[in-house]
């Protein structure tokens, strides 16, 4: 990888929390399931591994037409009493509409996007706090330990350059500083720490033992698994290419209709229909389905999910992605045997509601210069 890319990607990865420990949003999945946004490991990146780098640009902000001098750092925005300067903004700002391929065409063509995209940054900016919004939360610091691997992840970015000045003139042609380069480093670190005092560590703050876990976990959890037929279940199959969208949800709908009456009639069984005409790729060669908890699952499932009793098949569920067929699993037992999984999924999912409910709850303030941007504002 090209060295500079290389900064680039560590700075993507932490400056747009896409490959933070765990992750802090939430979305659908294709099974009509709800996941974090963010789980993936501390090693990954957004940015391309290729060799085509991002243009740089020289730092500027113009606010009615006018330069602002940056040489202060100006605050763009306040996160929970948290301020994003300038430059922390400038780049999740830059390298988020880089990565996603928005150029100013996109602007001039449509002007009323704009607003939205600042939306994001926001957003994007605001999960980049979560670790210091824990801590000041929980009053958690740094240790020395964390402090010797923000200064070693800093050592080792610059190792990667024959000399200090290629370092120098890589950042400055990124468009950023050490100091930010830093900055970023240390709020990846201190979200770690966050996590291992209150969630991950010997002795979590706000995880109980592994008998609380369990007793939580038999109270309000649920074990189920489900055949998915998607209302484009039949979309590019020959036979059906000049269907419209209504028909082929109609056909779906249909086979869904005959397949439920095959499992109830005792002709079909769930787990082989799931894993040969079903839609969900999560069911194949997993008889294990899915154990989780309220506000995990898109409502319809959830609300069909946890009103079966164990061994009791559904009737045909529906929601935005299809219909589902689900059936209830005992969970006791399977908690027992796979506790050590078990445990770190529910640590996992803890966490992340956790951060979920801070982020919602934590104000935004913006300063004169975020809300006087305009397309042209930033290079």
């Amino acid at each position: 990888m090209n060295k500079l890319l290389r900064i680039i990607s560590v700075l993507l990865a932490l400056a747009l929390s896409m490959t933070m420990l765990f992750g802090c949003g939430s979305s659908a999945n294709d099974d009509g399931t709800v996941s974090g946004d963010n789980q993936s490991d501390n090693g990954g990146s957004t940015a391309d591994d290729g060799d085509d780098e991002i243009e740089a640009l020289e730092p500027s902000l113009t606010i009615d037409g006018e330069a602002v001098d940056i040489s202060s750092n100006p605050v763009m925005i306040n996160i929970g009493g948290i301020d994003i300067p300038f430059d922390e903004f400038r780049y999740v700002y830059i390298y988020y509409a880089a990565s996603r391929g928005i150029s100013s065409d996109l602007w001039e063509s449509d002007p009323d996007l704009f607003p939205t995209f600042l939306e994001i940054i926001v957003s994007a900016c605001k999960e980049t706090c979560y670790g210091e919004l824990l801590a000041n939360k929980y009053n958690i610091s740094l240790t020395d330990s964390d402090m010797d691997e923000i200064a070693l992840n800093l050592a080792n970015e610059s190792a990667q350059f024959e000399s200090q000045e290629e370092y120098e003139q890589a950042l400055k042609d990124a468009g950023i500083t050490e100091d930010l380069l830093e900055r970023l480093i240390t709020k990846q670190v201190l979200g770690n720490r966050a996590y291992l005092e209150l969630y991950g560590g010997e002795n979590p703050q706000l995880i109980g033992s592994d008998e609380d876990i369990k007793a939580d976990i038999s109270e309000n959890y649920v074990r189920v698994y489900h055949l998915l037929i998607s209302a484009d279940h039949f979309y590019g199959l020959e036979g059906y290419e000049d269907y419209t969208d209504e028909q082929l949800a109609q056909e779906a709908k249909t086979l869904a209709e005959e397949t439920l009456a095959s499992i109830q009639n005792g002709d079909g069984d769930i787990y082989e229909l799931a894993q040969t005409i079903g839609d969900d790729p999560g069911m194949i060669d997993n008889e294990e389905g899915y154990l989780f908890t309220y506000g995990m699952m898109v409502e319809p499932f959830e609300k069909a999910s946890f009103a079966l009793g164990v061994g009791d098949v559904s009737g045909l569920v529906e929601t935005d992605y299809g219909w589902h067929i689900i059936i209830r699993l005992e969970q006791d037992e399977y908690v027992n045997e796979h506790f050590e999984e078990v445990r770190e999924t529910y640590v996992n999912d803890r966490f992340n509601s956790d951060v979920n409910t801070l982020l919602a709850e934590t104000e935004v303030t913006t300063t004169e210069y975020f809300d006087k941007l305009t397309p042209d504002s930033i290079t």
